[in-house]
Formats: structure tokens, C-alpha cells, sequence
């Protein structure tokens, strides 16, 4: 009788407690706050405003909203060039200036929220900012206000906006990539100038000082000659009415060693620098495109052999030798996780909980 009796007060709790996730009048109202302490709802808060911010950096409408306005203020101070011009619209040109100044400031502020320290990782980042900060700095201090500073800001803040397109783009990284080759190419450029602006020096600065009396002039007409325009000039002074052919002769050999290393050999390496870095990148490109369409046909290949799958129970996925194909657990993408999605899972681990204790009483009086 007494079995009988814990038996039917098990029955009794089981149905209560099943119908008090039935109805709709019984259900309990747990409140959030007394789930999750101050510092987890802070950190949950501050991910979903990261997520929303980041979504509205990258969406399309908001960088062409920058980009046009951009373009807009590069073609105001193009026109502003003309001082009739820029006299008689001052106030619509100044309008556009402090938007586009505005909206820059705005995209600083949100890129430090999304992430303060990620946002110095960007070099990009790091050039609006500069551009910003000596901008308003210009309020300030007079000397920056300049229009040329201003103007030469505001314009180098069109190099961003070009690589939202992807060619532009491709080739301004290309560029990026090669400073340090053509880095060390100029470097060798300077070092056989300086050599050859001595020789220049100690050979001709007695015949033509007018192109190699110091090392600062003889420099400047090695610059003339390595872009290959005007150097026919500077060596028409090596004919003098005298007629020395010594100098006119050891001239000629100069420029001509000079021209040959400096400009048909150095200048080209630059391009050529530029070129193989560009290959590359294609290549890359072309091999990633490549390796990508390959796993996802694999992917697809793997989705169709698998469609047919049994599932395994879970008792059975833990034995070692199980033996049984398993279909592989797949979650969700994190941008789901909202508050909403929060509060319906700390009430379904409270519901859960709560079955437990209640699944624990009775197993003690049944026990008993």
C-alpha cells in the first residue's frame, strides 16, 4: 500500500509538473537579470552592438555614401581652384566640407566601437585617422588650416576610396607590395649617383661647372640624366670652341655608362618589380579561385553520399567501436545569437534545472 501510494504521488507530481509547462497561466516568468550576472549581459550587449556596427561599415550603401561624398569634395575643391569660383559658392563648398568632415569623424567613432585595437591594425584606419585629427587640428592651429594642407587631405583621402574597387585595388596592393623591392632598387640607384656625381666632380667640375661644381649640382644633373630628358643639353656644354676631344670623348663615355646603368637598366628593374608582383597576385587569385570551386564540389560530392545517413543514437556514438556512420554536428552561425535568442535559452536552462530538482525529489521519496 505504501509503494502504491508513493507510486501515485509520483503520478501526481509528474502530471503537475508536465502541465505546468502546458498551460499558458501556470508558466513562470523568469526574469533575465536574476539569470545572468552584470558583467555577462554587459558582454553580450557590447557583442551585438560590435555585430550591428561591423554590419553597417561593410554594408554597401554606407561606403558608397562615403565614396560619393568623397568624390563630391575632391570636385568641390578642384572647382575652388578658380578663385571666382570659389568666391562666389563659398558657403555651399564650406557646406560640403564640414559634411564630409563630419561623416569621417562618424566612421572614426565607429570603427574605435567595433573594436579599439583591432582598428589600429588597419593601415588604412590609421590614415583616416591622421587625416581627421590634422584636420580639426586645423580649427585650432592656423598654420594647418592652409588650404593647401587641407586640400592635399582631403584628396589623399580618395586612395581609400579606390580600392572599394576591386582592379584599383588590385593594383594599389600590387604597389604596397613592391616598396621594399623598389625600395632597395632606389637605394642602388643613390649609391651609383653618388659615385658617379664624384667622378663627375673630380673629372669635369674644373671644364663644366656649371653642371658638376659641388656634389649637390653634379647630383641634380645625374637626376636630369637618369629620366633621359635633357641630357643632350648638359653634354652639348662639353663642346667648347676649343675643341677639347678629351673631355668631349671622357663625356660621352660618362653619360653613356651612366644612361646605360642608371636609367636603361635601373629604372626598368622598378618595372619589372612591379610586374612580377602583379603576376604573382593573378596567380594567386586564379589558384584560390580554383582551390575553392574544387572543395566546394567536394563539399557537394561529400552532401550526397551523406544524404542517406542514418542518424546515431547518442548512447551508441559513445561506444568505441560503434561501427556506424554519424552525421556531424553542425551549428549555427554566431550572427543569430541575439537577446532575443539569450532569454529563450536561460529559460530553457532554467526549465531544465528546475526539471531536475523536481526529478530528484521524487526519485527520494520513491527512494524512501
Amino acid at each position: 500500500m505504501e509503494q502504491h501510494h508513493q507510486y501515485q504521488n509520483f503520478k501526481c507530481h509528474g502530471r503537475s509538473t508536465h502541465e505546468s509547462y502546458i498551460r499558458p497561466e501556470e508558466q513562470m516568468l523568469i526574469n533575465r537579470q536574476d539569470i545572468i550576472t552584470r558583467k555577462d549581459a554587459w558582454d553580450m550587449q557590447e557583442f551585438i552592438t560590435r555585430m550591428y556596427i561591423k554590419q553597417l561599415l561593410r554594408h554597401p550603401a554606407f561606403q558608397l555614401l562615403v565614396a560619393t561624398l568623397l568624390v563630391v569634395n575632391a570636385i568641390t575643391i578642384a572647382i575652388r581652384t578658380n578663385s571666382i569660383l570659389g568666391q562666389q559658392h563659398y558657403e555651399l563648398f564650406s557646406t560640403i566640407d564640414n559634411i564630409v568632415l563630419t561623416i569621417l569623424i562618424c566612421e572614426v567613432l565607429l570603427g574605435w566601437l567595433n573594436g579599439f585595437w583591432i582598428f589600429w591594425k588597419d593601415g588604412w584606419n590609421i590614415l583616416n585617422f591622421l587625416i581627421v585629427f590634422i584636420l580639426l587640428l586645423g580649427f585650432f592651429i592656423h598654420e594647418l588650416s592652409v588650404n593647401a594642407i587641407t586640400y592635399t587631405l582631403r584628396v589623399l583621402r580618395l586612395v581609400h576610396v579606390c580600392m572599394a574597387v576591386e582592379p584599383l585595388a588590385r593594383i594599389i596592393r600590387v604597389v604596397l607590395q613592391s616598396v621594399p623591392d623598389m625600395a632597395n632598387i632606389m637605394a642602388l640607384i643613390l649609391f651609383f649617383m653618388l659615385v658617379f656625381s664624384v667622378f663627375g666632380v673630380t673629372l669635369f667640375g674644373a671644364f663644366v661647372p656649371k653642371h658638376f661644381e659641388n656634389m649637390q649640382v653634379a647630383l641634380y644633373t645625374l637626376f636630369i640624366c637618369i629620366t633621359q630628358d635633357g641630357w643632350v643639353d648638359i653634354y652639348g656644354d662639353f663642346q667648347t670652341e676649343t675643341r677639347e676631344y678629351a673631355m668631349e670623348i671622357g663625356g660621352a663615355l660618362y653619360f653613356v655608362i651612366f644612361i646605360t646603368i642608371g636609367a636603361f637598366i635601373g629604372i626598368n628593374l622598378l618595372v619589372v618589380v612591379v610586374t612580377t608582383n602583379l603576376e604573382q597576385m593573378m596567380k594567386t587569385r586564379e589558384q584560390g579561385q580554383q582551390n575553392q570551386i574544387n572543395f566546394s564540389e567536394t563539399v557537394k560530392e561529400e552532401e550526397y553520399r551523406n544524404n542517406e545517413l542514418p542518424l546515431v543514437h547518442c548512447t551508441v556514438a559513445r561506444l568505441e567501436m560503434s561501427g556506424l556512420p554519424q552525421e556531424p554536428l553542425m551549428g549555427g552561425p554566431i550572427s543569430n545569437l541575439s537577446e532575443n535568442t539569450c532569454d529563450n535559452f536561460c529559460l530553457v536552462l532554467e526549465a531544465i534545472q528546475e526539471n531536475l530538482m523536481q526529478y530528484k525529489e521524487i526519485r527520494e521519496e520513491l527512494n524512501t
